[in-house]
């Protein structure tokens, strides 16, 4: 196996550590390292059956290779969204709703404009901007809702 052998691929790895680092250092205000745990297990699985519908399936892009799962994609896939979601829910405060869906969606649709920009990512049906909508329903309905779901689970810790 080949380390670094396709297009853009050093965005990958880049992103993954720089994410990695946040979570493991960032002050835990909402949720504990179970919390962190499963919102790691849960974002990233929806992930996957994102890009499994919408890459296969649909086959709107290919990442990297288009008929593999490289290693960069896996990485990509698992934890890049995942660590995006982490940081999102430990700091989401209902005050301050609308910034958050607002910011993540605006962080996340340059993080896939990346992607494309780099190489990594190739759309075929799909334009970068149709993620938006995807993003800012996450981030303004599924996310606060899941904070709510764990904290009646303890794994989160509410202080306001």
């Amino acid at each position: 196996m080949e380390f670094m052998k396709y297009k853009g691929e050093w965005y990958v790895w880049i992103l993954f550590l720089i994410l990695i680092f946040i979570v493991i250092w960032m002050p835990k205000k909402n949720l504990t390292w179970a919390g962190i745990l499963v919102t790691l297990g849960v974002a990233g699985h929806l992930t996957w059956i994102s890009d499994s519908i919408a890459g296969s399936i649909f086959d709107l892009f290919d990442l990297a290779k288009s008929n593999t799962t490289e290693l960069s994609d896996a990485v990509l896939l698992s934890f890049v969204p995942a660590c995006i979601a982490v940081i999102y829910v430990n700091f989401y405060s209902s005050s301050k709703r609308w910034i958050f869906a607002i910011s993540f969606t605006l962080v996340s649709f340059i993080l896939e404009l990346g992607l494309v920009k780099v190489g990594y990512m190739k759309n075929k049906n799909w334009e970068t901007w149709y993620g938006v909508p995807v993003y800012f329903i996450t981030y303004k309905f599924f996310f606060p809702w899941f904070l709510k779901l764990i904290t009646n689970k303890k794994l989160v810790k509410i202080t306001s």
